[in-house]
């Protein structure tokens, strides 16, 4: 099991296709920004299998690919993430993944149930995401205290939380300074996170098993499903209307974010 969570991509050329990509970018910081870029606008995150079909959530490469490349599924932190650092090590990048822990609308500080991504590059450190179901840069920020920029109209910025610890932050469009999420930068393998991907899969109580949440990234914002309400996000404005039923869910599943194959 473990050695099948370690394996390279099947096919990265198709992978490429599947995020838009028909050449590899280079090895650059602009080159992974446009990767996570192209990955968040064809790609979904979504918890199908936990909320919804009841199936289990596999972190092995083959399954994870099939799933998202050949059946053109989404997935959720622990899948996307995992798939995605591989492509990144596949292609040249010194990636990691790491743990992480969301802290936003949050006032204590909670356990890690996040996987994010490091990668060095050029004698430093950039933290990415292609899994987060919330507000994430869409490109590579750099990790350094207090620097921040303008990524495609949102302005994110990271800053040193303690000797280990470094949180991602936001300017909000009320203006407000808001903390998403923190990590660190310690290398995890694949098969550290099985028991958090187990109980963000199974436990009653989580978000991805109580509530039905899909979303990507679009050229001017977002689409988005939150139980029983689809909402298009499109130039700072949003419109919000309600799934009727499963057939109803099935087709906007199909006609916005492309899962046709569940």
């Amino acid at each position: 099991m473990y050695e099948s969570m370690n394996q390279p991509i099947p096919d990265r050329t198709a992978y490429l296709k599947r995020i838009g990509l028909s050449v590899c970018p280079p090895v650059t910081p602009e080159g992974l920004n446009a990767l996570v870029w192209a990955h968040q606008t064809h790609v979904p995150f979504e918890d199908l299998n936990t909320s919804w079909l009841k199936q289990p959530v596999s972190l092995e490469i083959p399954a994870l690919y099939d799933k998202v490349v050949v059946r053109r599924r989404g997935g959720y932190c622990y899948e996307l993430n995992a798939l995605f650092t591989r492509l990144l090590l596949d292609l040249g990048f010194d990636a990691r993944s790491v743990f992480c822990r969301v802290v936003r609308g949050r006032d204590f500080l909670p356990p890690c149930a996040h996987r994010g991504i490091v990668v060095a590059l050029e004698g430093r450190l950039y933290f990415c995401d292609v899994g987060f179901g919330g507000p994430m840069p869409a490109g590579a920020l750099e990790i350094a205290d207090g620097v921040g920029r303008n990524v495609r109209g949102e302005y994110f910025r990271i800053d040193r939380f303690d000797d280990y610890w470094w949180t991602v932050s936001r300017d909000t469009s009320a203006g407000e300074r808001e903390a998403v999420l923190q990590f660190n930068t310690f290398p995890q393998t694949p098969q550290e996170f099985i028991a958090a991907n187990m109980k963000s899969a199974t436990d009653p109580e989580s978000i991805f098993v109580k509530n039905v949440l899909v979303n990507l990234r679009t050229g001017d914002g977002a689409l988005s499903i939150t139980d029983d309400a689809f909402t298009i996000h499109k130039d700072g404005e949003a419109h919000t209307q309600p799934i009727g039923d499963e057939e109803d869910l099935r087709r906007i599943l199909k006609a916005y974010f492309g899962i046709g194959q569940l």
